[in-house]
């Protein structure tokens, strides 16, 4: 009977097959080892037996691995033929021999890689230990009309590398083109981090998601950018020699924009050129002396806090903290917030508090309306419509003047001056109107008052302590008194007395400071109440320490101090 004698595995159809590993990744391997074949080497014959187990006296000399099916007529295709002389079938090449649907045929051991930039020839010692010489390769090369090879001096050197003996695939790079370089335009990476936080972690673990860090402040010669120089497109070539035209690709990077220069240590680092804040829009970094807010000052933005001046083009929403050293507009509203600047503070569209809102400008302030509000302001403070139920002070004048200017409610107090065309109400609501003070300087003196009445509280105890111990004697003369003390008193004594001495000093300090504030209190002019409209009883008119309850309707009145009588008098305010 006929059998088919296979020197290879026939089930290997393909060279490389799917698996997955252990961890369950998908990989790709060599589906057979013993398909690996070289020139002329036999691949097949035909054999006939009488049974099964006379197979292996039929095995051509050298070969061990093989596997028998039933006669079925044989073709051959690529890299096969039959050689007549010894009738079995060989290789022509080297290859992965396979058995499909009754053809054998030869994998070529080489395959390009889909750009063409690369081939590749895969190679595996044969059953005999055989592996591809550089002629081999070569054919291959030529047989495919690939031009950029590697050339023979480093293919033979890469195949010196293959252990015959190792039954171990190796993948050998055996041609390669030249890569196209991809240009792009000059652009830049930050080298500060420009990503908003999360939220602050407080120090019991919960999370503040108020500070989110959307304002970057920077410092002037800061360095911020790194700059990637423009490449210019260069074309390359495949491994067949065709032309492989390079592409211009638009980098995901940034542009250089307002005050952002060059730094004098290395030509590809640039730094602020200001002190402020980095804006970053359709991918232009740019740093700008005023902070910019394009929308309400909310979760998104997180509170701010900038050294330099703050713009907000939308609203303060309840709740959230606007803090900067220069300016502060907003061009909406301010809700229950705390709004702070060491300049001007305007507020477009007026300030609306329940209960918590909290106004402090070194400069003036300006305002459509103040609701509900604590205010304090170094400058002025100009109101355009009305003023009802807050808490004021500025530390020179306040106005509040527009067609229906007027001030409701509340304690309303100016260093020098207060016009306002309506005081109070018609149902009589108490408001109280005061000039002449400065809250300002009169919190330092109260300060300092219970600094000074805290030291001389301690003072007086070490008196205490020394006339107990020592007797009023220790005052007459000390040192002759220490030095007839024993020991162990001398040192009680010496200690009190340099605790005596120290608070006497500091006293004295606070005492000066005391007098120097209290020459704060001198006022530039004299300071007056105008109300050019109408005055309505609940009003309480206070000047200086002089304090007048209103108790009918005047209009067109201005209230000021007589300087003889210490008394509130008023007369015409135009």
């Amino acid at each position: 009977m006929k059998k088919i004698l296979f020197y290879f595995d026939r089930n290997a159809v393909k060279m490389f097959v799917d698996k997955v590993n252990e961890a369950g990744e998908k990989t790709i391997a060599l589906s057979s080892p013993n398909n690996f074949v070289a020139r002329a080497e036999i691949v097949a014959r035909v054999i006939d037996v009488n049974e099964d187990t006379n197979i292996e006296n039929k095995l051509d000399p050298g070969y061990t691995y093989y596997n028998v099916a039933d006669f079925k007529s044989l073709k051959v295709d690529w890299g096969v033929y039959f050689d007549p002389t010894e009738k079995a079938y060989k290789a022509s090449e080297f290859g992965f021999i396979t058995y499909n649907n009754g053809t054998l045929r030869l994998l070529p051991a080489m395959s390009v890689t889909r750009d063409k930039l690369k081939a590749y020839f895969f190679v595996h010692p044969t059953k005999f230990g055989k592996i591809p010489s550089y002629q081999d390769i070569e054919e291959y090369l030529l047989a495919n009309k690939i031009l950029a090879g590697l050339g023979q001096k480093k293919i033979e050197e890469d195949l010196m590398r293959i252990n015959p003996e190792e039954k171990k695939l190796t993948k050998l790079l055996v041609a390669k083109g030249k890569e196209p370089v991809t240009g792009h335009d000059e652009y830049f990476i930050p080298i500060i981090n420009i990503d908003k936080k999360a939220g602050e972690i407080l120090s019991d673990g919960r999370i503040n998601y108020k500070e989110v860090g959307s304002i970057i402040q920077v410092t002037k010669h800061q360095e911020l950018l790194k700059r990637v120089p423009a490449v210019k497109p260069e074309n390359g070539y495949n491994i067949y020699g065709d032309k492989v035209v390079a592409e211009t690709e638009i980098a995901n990077g940034l542009k250089k924009g307002a005050n952002i220069v060059q730094s004098g240590n290395d030509e590809n680092i640039f730094c602020s050129a200001i002190d402020g804040c980095v804006v970053v829009e359709n991918k232009i970094f740019s740093v700008l002396p005023i902070a910019v807010i394009n929308g309400d000052v909310n979760y998104e933005t997180g509170n701010i806090d900038f050294n330099g001046s703050v713009h907000i083009h939308g609203s303060v929403i309840a709740g959230f903290n606007v803090k900067a050293t220069g300016d502060i507009i907003v061009e909406k509203t301010v809700e229950d917030a705390t709004i702070q600047a060491d300049g001007d503070i305007t507020v477009k569209m007026g300030v609306v508090g329940k209960e918590a809102v909290k106004i402090i400008a070194g400069g003036n302030l300006n305002a459509k309306y103040l609701l509900n509000a604590k205010v304090e302001t170094g400058g002025d403070i100009i109101v355009e419509d009305s003023i009802i139920n807050c808490y004021v002070f500025s530390n020179n004048m306040i106005s509040v003047v527009a067609k229906s200017g007027k001030i409701i409610g509340g304690e309303v107090t100016a260093l020098h001056e207060i016009v306002v065309k309506v005081s109070g109400a018609p149902n009589e609501t108490e408001t109280v109107l005061k000039v002449g003070r400065n809250i300002f300087i009169e919190r330092k003196l109260r300060d300092l008052k219970k600094e000074i009445a805290r030291v001389k509280d301690e003072v007086a105890e070490t008196m205490r302590l020394l006339k107990v111990n020592f007797g009023e004697g220790v005052f007459e003369d000390p040192k002759k008194y220490i030095s007839i003390l024993p020991a162990i008193k001398k040192k009680k004594c010496l200690t009190l007395l340099q605790e005596l001495n120290a608070g006497n000093k500091e006293l004295k300090v606070l005492m000066e400071n005391a007098r120097k504030v209290q020459q704060g209190l001198k006022l530039e002019r004299d300071p007056v109440i105008r109300i050019t409209d109408k005055v309505y009883p609940g009003t309480i008119i206070s000047i200086k320490r002089s304090v007048k309850k209103i108790d009918s309707i005047a209009s067109n009145v201005k209230y000021y101090e007589d300087p003889a009588e210490k008394i509130v008098r008023f007369t015409a305010a135009n």
